[in-house]
């Protein structure tokens, strides 16, 4: 039922899809969706990652097995994620994932002849799983299954029963993720390692940036209505500069409008990394550049959170040690928010913003989270050990 189902779906959605890598240009190719090429890669591990989310998460990982001698072909679901993995991971073989048809996924497991397939999350391709671990032990890392989407798989249990039975070992982000897949499929081997994300939060580039002597809002990923709600919150602090991180690249040309909308001064991080001191906004306009400005900040805001989007990654700023406000929208991120919720502000709107900052301004924080990353680290890397080594 699925292989027809998918193929229905690849028909009609096919065109709409040439129709748009036509128009905008996207870095999208059917020869390699159909693994339509030759390649030669000795002592190679697959890694999947659907977005540019997953591909960050997968650092510590990549690190470990390129250590230990290993190649990496990397597997991407998305143009985006194709450019950011091609720019992130120099040292590995990227590809576009295959269309999830049985003789595409066996042509890649032909070309490559990988040892283990290791899928980032949540990206339950029947036929990626099925048909690899046939061949290959597969496993999920940082698995999680969201409160938003765990109806949809409680929906179709015996459909997500296989493919969770299919995997050599599901490595759980949080108890109530690994929990869900218990649920789901009783019998499919899970532990819990943590978050991944604590320790890819950590390797980062080193970009240097001079601020003028003023206190720093720096908000990550964030959607039209969070930053004109930050951008009214400005107005009333005087003594910040927001540095703006929108969660969508192509976006800064909407959000420089929004900027200038409020009659606000703003730098681009491309233009300069000197800024001025009567600059208010201070425009991220480059990929991969957000998590190094959070060692400067006072406060972050994690954007996707009240846009209703479930939030994207705290840690980022909770590993410098950096308070951070979120909106309700936040159940994509909530058992990392528990983890550190004497340091988490929920708001609403541009009141409970500046509410929010007057609290951090008179309150001391005191981190300590180096024991639980080294946890977390260890958990992964004596898993890699212990079926890989």
């Amino acid at each position: 039922m699925y292989h027809v189902l998918y193929i229905f779906i690849f028909l009609i959605l096919s065109p709409i899809l040439k129709i748009k890598v036509i128009r905008k240009g996207y870095d999208f190719s059917f020869k390699e969706r159909f693994v339509l090429y030759k390649d030669n890669l000795e002592n190679c591990i697959w890694i999947h990652c659907a977005s540019v989310g997953e591909l960050n998460t997968a650092k510590p990982i990549f690190n470990f097995l390129k250590d230990k001698g290993f190649n990496i072909v990397i597997t991407v679901s998305s143009p985006r994620g194709k450019k950011y993995a091609k720019k992130t991971y120099p040292d590995a073989v990227i590809r576009e994932l295959p269309f999830d048809f049985v003789f595409s996924v066996r042509r890649f497991l032909r070309v490559y002849k990988p040892q283990a397939l290791i899928i980032l999350e949540e990206e339950l391709w029947y036929n990626l799983v099925r048909i690899t671990s046939l061949e290959i032990p597969v496993f999920l890392f940082n698995g999680r299954i969201s409160q938003k989407s765990f109806g949809f798989y409680k929906f179709f249990k015996k459909f997500y029963k296989k493919i969770l039975q299919s995997f050599k070992l599901i490595a759980c982000r949080s108890k109530e993720d690994e929990e869900r897949f218990k649920y789901i499929c009783s019998e499919c081997n899970t532990i819990f390692c943590g978050d991944l994300k604590y320790i890819s939060s950590l390797d980062e580039k080193d970009i240097q940036i001079t601020f003028p002597d003023k206190k720093l809002i720096v908000a990550g990923s964030t959607y039209k209505k969070e930053e004109e709600i930050l951008l009214k919150a400005l107005k009333n602090l005087p003594d910040y500069i927001l540095v703006l991180a929108p969660r969508h690249i192509e976006r800064v040309k909407e959000t420089k409008q929004l900027i200038e909308k409020f009659r606000l001064k703003y730098e681009l991080f491309s233009k300069t990394k000197n800024v001025d001191k009567n600059t208010k906004v201070y425009l991220i306009d480059t990929l991969g550049v957000l998590s190094s400005t959070y060692k400067y900040a006072d406060v972050a805001f994690i954007g996707g959170t009240i846009e209703d989007i479930g939030g994207h990654n705290p840690l980022e700023a909770l590993l410098k040690e950096v308070p951070v406000i979120v909106g309700k929208n936040h159940y994509k991120i909530k058992p990392i928010l528990e983890d550190f919720k004497e340091f988490v502000y929920i708001v609403e709107d541009e009141n409970d913003i500046l509410k929010s900052i007057k609290e951090i301004e008179k309150k001391e924080f005191s981190f300590n989270i180096k024991e639980k990353v080294e946890k977390i680290k260890n958990c992964y890397e004596n898993i890699l050990k212990n079926y890989l080594l």
